[in-house]
């Protein structure tokens, strides 16, 4: 057991939850940021697996617990209370989703209907027709199946590659330095990144298509925008920011008749989003928005920043107790990043 299970364990079984919870109080926002619900320990799994937020079974797990300590409100509840001055439960919860990825649609939403929960899921509107995987996932199919012992890799040179961790390493060597530059030149080093590791990737769907996307509407789940592909923000210009967010938003209300006004940043660290992205969202018709700085938040601090909203990131290594502590607050405590100006 590594030294972050230990502790959060140690704090949960203690009752440090509790008193997180009576530190935080009742009038704070918890939004909560998943991504996918899938086992990445199975055999068939072939993508990347920290994208993976839990297990069917971790995550109704969880859902029993936010059930038993918190008051899930939708979308709209929570834009009631930005925007018109409603009020909220105490300890109201936000279930948020990010990709829109066909498994949210086969092992989380059963469990949301179960627990009669309203969620948010945020959507790569180019794979609802062209389910294929996203780059991060493609670096974790060809990494995966690669049967080069060693290659030059673009960004980061000669890598060996006999062993799985090896191979592990220097996908996440790569895929960091792909996140740094322009979203043209990411594209022209994957395609590098292919040629070099002698692999080409499958057609497996991976995302839900616009059936199931209405299906979760008419059933309590709001689909929101995530751009059209799922650039970077600062790595694409102003132009194409805009883009990337009137032509999602456009798509959504096209298929779903939603007013589609909540967006997901990709990636959503400080970095990666600037104070023209603020004023790209508002020109385009945005009026929410949400990061995956950590949260909670104090309520009336939403209200300040709508464009801003912290989530609690939920990662595939997060044990139960892991996800207790987070979930109470822990790591926004720890991690307290300034809110952009703009």
């Amino acid at each position: 057991m590594n030294k972050s299970k230990f502790l959060a364990e140690v704090l949960h079984k203690s009752g440090g939850t509790r008193g997180l919870d009576l530190l935080w109080g009742a009038n704070r926002l918890t939004v909560l940021g998943y991504h996918r619900i899938i086992d990445w320990h199975a055999p068939d799994f072939r993508d990347y697996e920290p994208v993976v937020s839990a297990s069917p079974e971790l995550f109704e797990r969880e859902m029993a617990y936010v059930g038993e300590n918190f008051n899930v409100i939708d979308l709209d509840a929570l834009q009631a209370y930005l925007f018109e001055n409603k009020s909220l439960p105490e300890r109201p919860m936000l279930i948020t989703f990010d990709d829109g990825y066909l498994d949210n649609y086969q092992n989380a939403f059963p469990v949301l209907k179960k627990y009669g929960f309203p969620a948010v899921i945020f959507l790569v509107t180019s794979r609802m027709e062209n389910p294929t995987r996203l780059w991060w996932d493609e670096c974790g199919y060809c990494f995966r199946f690669t049967e080069k012992t060693s290659a030059m890799l673009p960004l980061i040179g000669e890598q060996e590659l006999s062993t799985p961790e090896e191979r592990k390493r220097a996908r996440e060597q790569l895929m960091r330095q792909l996140k740094l530059i322009p979203e043209e030149a990411k594209q022209e080093a994957m395609q590098q990144m292919r040629e070099a590791l002698d692999i080409e990737s499958d057609s497996e769907c991976l995302f839900m298509s616009w059936d199931q996307v209405r299906e979760l509407v008419a059933n309590g789940v709001s689909c929101q925008p995530h751009t059209i592909n799922h650039p970077i923000m600062t790595r694409i210009s102003l132009e194409e920011q805009k883009r990337q967010l009137a032509e999602s938003r456009a798509r959504l209300r096209d298929e779903t008749g939603l007013k589609a006004d909540a967006f997901a940043f990709p990636n959503g660290s400080p970095a990666d989003y600037s104070a023209e992205t603020l004023q790209a969202l508002r020109d385009t018709g945005y009026t929410t928005a949400f990061t995956l700085s950590p949260g909670p938040i104090p309520s009336e601090e939403a209200r300040r920043y709508p464009l801003q909203i912290r989530r609690v990131y939920l990662g595939h290594k997060d044990t139960f107790e892991i996800f207790a502590v987070k979930v109470m607050g822990l790591e926004a405590i720890l991690e307290r990043t300034p809110y952009l100006q703009g």
